[in-house]
């Protein structure tokens, strides 16, 4: 069975390049520094709805090639040990935890740092975030804040937890179409049911979804090859209803689109 954490690692270098919530290094090490990456990791984990942040030694930054490292994080500093340096300045409390492995022959390091929650992650009193690979103060970024604190307050946003623009819906087709297929929805409960509502009783996205008036386009385009680098030469529209509608309108469209053609290649006559 494989490893957890080799698991992890196999999916971080999968990426093309670094994301906003997790770091690349070789034997890089500031202690200062470390604690801002934690608490830019955790708020940047936090707006792009990941459940941790991950700093990671022994791994190439540009190559992803795993190099080894010689990092220990069980060092001191001033006769402080590290883990304890960082947990002293680091506010809300947070979780964080460091993992040794053999990792295709060399050592790595994975420093998991869990996502912010209820408010955003500081370091020695200052708010972090990234923007791409770079680290950088919350407070230059105004709106990037403000969206960190929306996120905290009401969680990543969903289908389920965005109310949407329109909330006069109707629902006459999503009857018909359960019934159709055998199910009785109650007028009295399916909102709730269904999850169509945000805590605060507004309509959400799904429930736009499922309307009668979506007021959302599904375009199916055909191109003349593989990629859509190819020539476009066909597209059609479809949507602006409930959902379940559109969906079964494109499946049809494809089925008569995928129709097999005979091989008439090998035929004898």
């Amino acid at each position: 069975m494989k490893n957890v954490l080799h698991e992890l690692l196999d999916e971080l270098r999968s990426y093309d390049t670094e994301r906003e919530w997790f770091e690349f290094k070789e034997n890089w090490f500031d202690q200062t520094q470390l604690g801002q990456y934690i608490s830019a990791l955790s708020n940047s984990a936090a707006i792009e709805g990941r459940k941790n942040a991950y700093f990671v030694w022994g791994i190439h930054n540009d190559t992803h090639s795993v190099t080894g490292t010689t990092f220990n994080s069980n060092m001191d500093i001033k006769n402080e040990p590290l883990k304890h340096f960082l947990a002293r300045q680091i506010t809300p409390d947070l979780n964080f935890t460091f993992n040794e492995t053999v990792y295709e022959g060399k050592k790595v390091v994975v420093l998991t740092i869990p996502a912010a929650k209820t408010v955003p992650t500081s370091f020695d009193n200052e708010r972090y975030i990234r923007i791409g690979s770079s680290k950088e103060s919350l407070r230059k970024y105004p709106e990037k804040e403000s969206y960190l604190f929306e996120v905290l307050r009401h969680g990543f946003p969903t289908i389920e937890n965005t109310p949407s623009k329109y909330q006069d819906l109707t629902f006459e087709k999503l009857f018909i179409y359960y019934g159709a297929k055998g199910i009785k929805l109650n007028a009295e409960t399916f909102k709730k049911n269904l999850n169509l509502l945000t805590e605060d009783g507004k309509y959400n996205i799904l429930a736009q979804l499922l309307s009668d008036n979506s007021q959302i386009p599904f375009r199916v385009a055909i191109f003349s090859g593989k990629t859509k680098a190819d020539k476009m030469y066909s597209i059609r529209e479809f949507g602006y209803q409930c959902i379940l509608y559109t969906l079964e309108e494109v499946l049809r469209y494809g089925d008569v689109l995928n129709i097999i053609q005979a091989d008439e290649k090998e035929r004898i006559v």
